[in-house]
Parts: C-alpha cells; sequence; structure tokens
C-alpha cells in the first residue's frame, strides 16, 4: 500500500507535463470580417461554426462588399435624377434613342377652287359669280350668271371714278375644255357708256383716259390655265377688239366742215393676270396691261392695272 501511494504522485506530474506539452489548434486564417460599420444599427454577418462567415454568405461576403439597404433605411436615401436617353450619332446625323412622335391624323381634302369670273372657264349651270376691282384708268363691278355647262350671261359696270359710267351686257361661251387645267373661251361685250362732261369743253378727260365712246363693242378670246394644285393661282389671257361709236363727234380743224353724226375707232385692250384662290369659292384678282389704240384723239397706248377680289354665290 505504501508503495502505491509513492508511486501515485509520480503518474499525476507526468500527466500534467504530458498535457502541457500537447500542441494547440491553430487559430483560423481567414477571421470573420467586422462588418460593424456597414450599416448603423444592423448586426454583423453570423459566421458559421468554423468562424468563416463567407461560408453562410455567399461570394457577397468577402470583406468590403456592398450592403444593400433594405425597410427604412432604402426610403431615406436619396434618389437620383432620371437620366434622359441618350443620342447616337451616325456621321453626320444625330439618331435619337426617343420613339418618333405619331403622325397627326390627315384632314379632309381640299376642295379645289373652280370659280372663275376673268377667265375662260364658265360656272356652270346655275351658277353665279362675282367680283369687284379698283385700279387705273377705272373701278369696275361683273356678274357672271350660268346658263348653260359652258354658256355665262356677264353684266358689268365700270367707272372712271364718276366722270364716265358705262354698263355693260355680253356673254363667255367655253369652247375649248382641257379640264381643271386649262380652257379657251370666247367673249363679247356691249356697253353704253355716260359721260360727266360733254365733249366740246372735254379736253384729255374721260374719253382720252378710258377709251370709250358713247357705244362699245368688245369681241375677242380668252384662255385660262391653272397651275397644278388645288389651290394654285389661275392665269387668265384676254385679248379683244374694241370698237367705239361716237354719237356726239367734234370737228378740232379750223373749217374742216361740219362733223358726221357718228364717228368709228378701234383699239385692242390686251390683259394678262391670275385669279389666286384663297378658299374654296373665294380668290384674288391680279391684271395688268394696256389698249393700244388707234383714234385720234386718243393715245397711243394707255397702261391699265387693277387688285380686286372674285367670289361664287
Amino acid at each position: 500500500m505504501a508503495s502505491i501511494r509513492s508511486i501515485l504522485p509520480l503518474l499525476l506530474l507526468a500527466g500534467l507535463s504530458a498535457r502541457a506539452r500537447a500542441p494547440q489548434e491553430p487559430p483560423a486564417r481567414n477571421p470573420a470580417p467586422d462588418e460593424s460599420w456597414a450599416m448603423p444599427g444592423q448586426e454583423p454577418a453570423a459566421t458559421s461554426a468554423s468562424g468563416d462567415a463567407s461560408e453562410d454568405l455567399g461570394w457577397s461576403g468577402f470583406p468590403g462588399a456592398t450592403v444593400v439597404p433594405e425597410g427604412e433605411a432604402a426610403r431615406a436615401l436619396p434618389r437620383l435624377p432620371e437620366v434622359p436617353p441618350l443620342s447616337v450619332v451616325e456621321g453626320s446625323a444625330r439618331v435619337h434613342a426617343e420613339p418618333p412622335p405619331r403622325p397627326e391624323p390627315a384632314g379632309p381634302p381640299v376642295v379645289p377652287n373652280r370659280v372663275s369670273l376673268l377667265g375662260a372657264h364658265t360656272v356652270g349651270a346655275g351658277g353665279v359669280a362675282a367680283g369687284v376691282s379698283l385700279g387705273f384708268p377705272v373701278v369696275s363691278a361683273r356678274v357672271a350668271v350660268g346658263v348653260a355647262s359652258r354658256v355665262d350671261v356677264l353684266a358689268g359696270f365700270d367707272t372712271l371714278y364718276g366722270t364716265m359710267n358705262e354698263l355693260r351686257l355680253g356673254g363667255r361661251w367655253k369652247v375649248l375644255d382641257g379640264g381643271a387645267r386649262w380652257s379657251l373661251g370666247l367673249v363679247v361685250e356691249g356697253s353704253r357708256a355716260f359721260f360727266l362732261r360733254s365733249a366740246s369743253v372735254e379736253d384729255k378727260g374721260a374719253r382720252y383716259l378710258s377709251g370709250r365712246r358713247n357705244w362699245n363693242v368688245m369681241p375677242g378670246l380668252v384662255g385660262s390655265f391653272q397651275i397644278h394644285g388645288a389651290r394654285a393661282p389661275r392665269l387668265f389671257l384676254d385679248a379683244r377688239y374694241l370698237v367705239s361709236f361716237d354719237t356726239e363727234p367734234l370737228q378740232r380743224t379750223p373749217l374742216g366742215g361740219l362733223p358726221p353724226d357718228l364717228v368709228a375707232a378701234s383699239a385692242w385692250p390686251v390683259r394678262l393676270g391670275a385669279e389666286i384662290p384663297m378658299s374654296e369659292k373665294t380668290s384674288y384678282s391680279l391684271s395688268l396691261g394696256g389698249d393700244f389704240r388707234g383714234g385720234a384723239e386718243d393715245a397711243a397706248f394707255m397702261p391699265v392695272v387693277s387688285v380686286g377680289i372674285v367670289t361664287g354665290l
């Protein structure tokens, strides 16, 4: 028994020394990073039993990974402004990524203007056209009434600002019809002119400027041509032969004897102009030209200009 008691302390000392010499487990090579700074109030990522946080967080668990905020923290962050789509430059043209605008719905087709008073195009059976013009030397008013598809009756009034007043009556016949583009017609008008002053006291007055006498007849040709388009200008050319009859002629040469009761003179009025549509039935009118006269008491050439308006009734 005494020997056992003496050996027991030696065994305890040997066991303690062997335990002290046993190797300890080395520390983990990749310790879990401290992520308590990532978001205030958020707990650090949980570590696995081995102490490596990357085993539980996957690829996003490496040190310095971005933490996606959620809940109140996400709503508290400021929102960045929306950036408009960028433009792509190809060569010299700029191509936008924006979708093209929607095309506007097409409106009703434009109704062409066919109302003509100064050209060869007639107004048709039952149609009525009227117009006024202001110019030199006369102011004019005209009315055309269609009695057939190609025949119009014309009525008008001209005045040289009160010193000469002329009533006109005639007709227009469309001989050739080229559709909506062109037409050719015959026109004739007769007139009775009334003068404010008698011929005996007048010297280069209303008779000299207007070329009219007491009775006048004007046959001629008129043509029209419209440029392509529903509201395109309609050009016209009016060429006539004027025969005037003076029922109160004067003998202006000494010892010339008694003048005849009736003296005739001739002239060639030419007008070139346009009717410019501004609506379905209304147009502006512009006329330029002159009278080439052969009378002894008339000017050899008298320029004529007028502007006005023509409309269908």
